[in-house]
């Protein structure tokens, strides 16, 4: 029997977009539901307030990493790990450290240039998208308002771009990180990325380009888990 499986979150968040392409990876049908309101939120997610939620035939998980270890434990084929477990070890560590370090360093500079109500990362990492909404940040494509930044200024700063390199450097000649097919580490690199990919702020795709290796990726996870749109 086939299973019922909505992804509640913004489309535009990293996580749900991860969570979703998992499901693509996973060649599993889904509907999507997004928040409409700060209050979609608490409803959606009672214990946390957070998205994005799987619910799977009646049964919601939160937590993108938890989403994709039940995703893993129901439909274990294709794995979202390798089995050998030292591979396995890395791909979940570059999943954790993707995941709460990447928006940190885009919202710490989106913070300094509107101040103290960007909402900062919470537990677990990600991008709340559905806050910045709120505050008039991001169009209906989910693009960065342009006129809220100074292009010339580069961005969440050179911290931020030490981090892609080393992303480039751990990559290397490989198609993926740590393996020779798509993992949740690969899927969470993507979604994070893919905010770049798409130009989402003043000259982010432009320095995504700066490290093909890495452009390369995003783009080729994209394109194998469905295109470039967002889920």
């Amino acid at each position: 029997m086939t299973p019922r499986i909505v992804l509640y979150g913004p489309r535009v968040m990293p996580l749900t977009e991860k969570v979703g392409r998992a499901l693509r990876v996973k060649r599993l049908a889904f509907e999507v539901v997004e928040p409409a309101s700060a209050e979609d939120y608490r409803r959606l997610s009672p214990e946390t307030g957070l998205l994005p939620v799987l619910e799977v035939d009646g049964t919601r998980i939160p937590d993108s990493a938890a989403i994709l270890d039940f995703l893993d434990g129901r439909f274990p084929d294709p794995p979202l790990v390798s089995s050998n477990l030292r591979v396995a070890r890395e791909q979940r560590r570059l999943e954790q450290w993707i995941d709460q370090t990447l928006a940190f360093y885009m919202l710490r500079w989106v913070r300094a240039l509107i101040g103290p109500d960007v909402p900062l990362p919470v537990a677990g990492g990600g991008f709340p998208a559905g806050s910045l909404s709120k505050l008039g940040l991001l169009d209906a494509e989910g693009k960065i308002h342009s006129e809220v930044f100074d292009p010339p200024a580069g961005g969440p700063g050179d911290e931020f771009r030490r981090r892609l390199d080393d992303l480039e450097q751990m990559l290397g000649s490989r198609r993926y990180f740590y393996s020779d097919r798509i993992s949740r580490a690969d899927l969470s690199v993507c979604a994070s990325l893919s905010v770049m990919y798409r130009d989402a702020y003043p000259g982010a795709r432009a320095r995504l380009a700066e490290r093909k290796a890495l452009f390369d990726h995003v783009e080729r996870v994209l394109v194998e888990t469905g295109g470039a749109e967002p889920i």
